[in-house]
């Protein structure tokens, strides 16, 4: 996984949720903005977009569940990324804590009944 941000052309800036129960999204920003700028310039509706806003949202009203945010870049493509999610979560949250950018984390919480 490629993690440099000016990188080169193949390299994708990823958006990722994760709280303690895995992968809620990992979404490619740079495959949507091209598809955006497509869909501009032939007069179609837009398609949607994860809201970053609506993500931290969430975040902050699930404490109990950890939550993260993160932004990455990857020249892996998002059903390879989604895959190895699902495969191995622990190693890609790893990875993406080590090469990306912090978006919203909250602080761990003991947990009183384990």
């Amino acid at each position: 996984m490629t993690t440099d941000f000016e990188n080169e052309d193949k390299s994708h800036t990823f958006v990722a949720y994760w709280d303690c129960l895995g992968f809620e999204t990992i979404f490619d920003m740079t495959s949507y903005e091209r598809t955006r700028l497509l869909e501009d310039l032939s007069g179609r509706d837009p398609s949607p977009a994860p809201n970053l806003q609506h993500m931290t949202l969430r975040a902050r009203f699930n404490p109990q569940r950890n939550p993260e945010i993160w932004v990455f870049s990857s020249t892996v493509d998002e059903d390879t990324l989604r895959k190895f999610a699902e495969e191995n979560p622990q190693a890609l949250v790893d990875m993406i804590r080590e090469n990306g950018r912090n978006v919203y984390r909250t602080a761990p919480v003991e947990t009183r009944i384990k």
